[in-house]
């Protein structure tokens, strides 16, 4: 089987010549692999789909401590909790 990757200078080629609104795309997706590796905006799960998965469980974390269903804790504690200073409270 023939190798199928594209040369850097091809995949800049090809970035280059889509329109403006998908270059911001492709340039989001390389900046967010870049902050967080682990990140996968493969074709399987396009970055607006992460971003709008997100936006979704971030609103539904907010709505569970407006409501009293999750306790929260001081950022100093938790920074002790992570450092291992301290142990997690319940």
């Amino acid at each position: 089987m023939p190798d199928q990757h594209q040369t850097t200078d091809e995949v800049i080629a090809s970035a280059l010549s889509l329109p403006a609104e998908e270059r911001l795309s492709v340039l989001g997706a390389i900046h967010s692999s870049l902050a967080d590796p682990s990140v996968d905006h493969g074709p399987e799960e396009p970055a607006a789909e992460v971003q709008a998965a997100w936006k979704d469980e971030i609103a539904r974390r907010l709505e569970d401590v407006k409501r009293g269903r999750v306790a929260t804790i001081p950022a100093d504690e938790a920074e002790r909790m992570i450092r291992g200073d301290a142990p997690p409270t319940l």
